[in-house]
């Protein structure tokens, strides 16, 4: 289970997330992000998962794929530096994970935080820096040491 902080219940916050259409998918997952605003705090995301009865009838089945993600999620987390950018992370799960190998549910969700990272990130608006993750005293020391070494 991923700590209470990092955990995404509130309802409102999954409308968000699907309102925003920032969306990657794949056959095993489709991941939803809602990027942080510039000048909040930097922390992990709120994550949410979710399975619906489409992928199984059967709750056991449900819940087992529901925690192999959760568990992919958390591996991937420590190695992945971008994951600060995003203020939720919605995680949907489609019914193919029901055969997927752990190898493969890792590799999904590596590859699609990655790909979200390259699409809606940080940094893929050229020109503008202060999306880029600069603050706006950065900008504005910047802007002044280039004035005065005019």
């Amino acid at each position: 289970m991923l700590p209470a902080p990092e955990r995404l219940v509130r309802d409102s916050l999954f409308q968000r997330a699907y309102a925003g259409r920032k969306s990657i998918s794949s056959s095993l997952l489709t991941l939803y992000v809602l990027p942080r605003q510039p000048e909040s705090r930097t922390r992990l995301p709120l994550v949410g998962f979710v399975v619906g009865k489409k992928v199984h009838n059967k709750a056991v089945y449900r819940n087992r794929a529901k925690r192999q993600v959760r568990e992919a999620y958390k591996k991937h987390r420590l190695t992945d530096t971008r994951l600060t950018q995003w203020y939720a992370m919605v995680w949907v799960v489609h019914k193919g994970i029901l055969d997927a190998s752990w190898e493969d549910i890792c590799s999904t969700v590596a590859d699609l935080s990655d790909r979200a990272s390259k699409k809606y990130g940080r940094g893929t608006l050229s020109g503008n820096s202060y999306r880029q993750g600069q603050s706006k005293k950065e900008l504005l020391n910047k802007e002044t040491n280039l004035r005065t070494e005019q």
